[in-house]
């Protein structure tokens, strides 16, 4: 909620402090975010959407361990005119030439036709196909419609990416569906939550991954 809602630092420094990837978006990166995120000994990259008051504002990916590439995509709401982001993140695994690809999106919200937003998703998919190692994808996807969840499923199937699943499903809902989702390819969850908070319009998604390998 652009870090407009009371209590958002608290709950933000838990998460810091128990993640090793944090995925936000609608981020304002101002000196009380980026002083969080130094303090909790994390390295950030920002795919920043538009620039308000001097602030950008965007999606941004913090980690305890920096990214060997990141690539930054965007894309305009047909409707608004607002640009959105999406920015993805490789990093190296310890013993394995593989690297790990994260992907944290926020995604078209307001459309007349899904066009726009199948584009935005293929063209994701685009850059993911190359990739041959384990993927992460999450973020408020906007998946509000059942056009909107088939297009995200199409890509997921694309990729061999597996939606990761929530016992206790306190996810955000519009319009009766969930906006919020993890991806993931190579990988086993170990645990997942979603998180009821009151300093964000939604709720954050949790998850702890482990190597399929392993």
């Amino acid at each position: 909620h652009k870090q407009g809602d009371r209590g958002w630092q608290d709950d933000l420094q838990t998460f810091a402090a128990d993640s090793d990837l944090l995925l936000l978006q609608e981020t304002v990166l101002d000196g009380t975010l980026q002083q969080m995120i130094d303090t909790a000994g994390m390295r950030w990259v920002m795919a920043s959407s538009f620039a308000y008051r001097d602030e950008d504002i965007g999606v941004l990916t913090a980690t305890h361990v920096a990214p060997v590439a990141s690539c930054t995509q965007r894309v305009v709401e047909p409707l608004l005119r607002l640009p959105k982001s999406a920015i993805i993140s490789w990093f190296a695994l310890a013993g394995s030439p593989s690297t790990l690809a994260v992907v944290n999106v926020h995604a078209i919200n307001f459309s007349l036709s899904i066009d726009a937003y199948r584009a935005q998703f293929a063209a994701l998919g685009d850059v993911l196909a190359v990739h041959d190692g384990p993927i992460i994808l999450a973020g408020d996807l906007n998946t509000w419609s059942t056009a909107r969840k088939e297009a995200v499923g199409d890509v997921a199937s694309r990729l061999g990416l597996i939606e990761v699943t929530f016992d206790d499903d306190r996810r955000t809902l519009f319009f009766g569906n969930q906006l919020d989702h993890i991806y993931i390819r190579g990988l086993r969850v170990i645990a997942s939550s979603a998180v009821a908070v009151t300093s964000s319009d939604h709720n954050p998604v949790t998850a702890t991954l482990q190597s399929a390998s392993q």
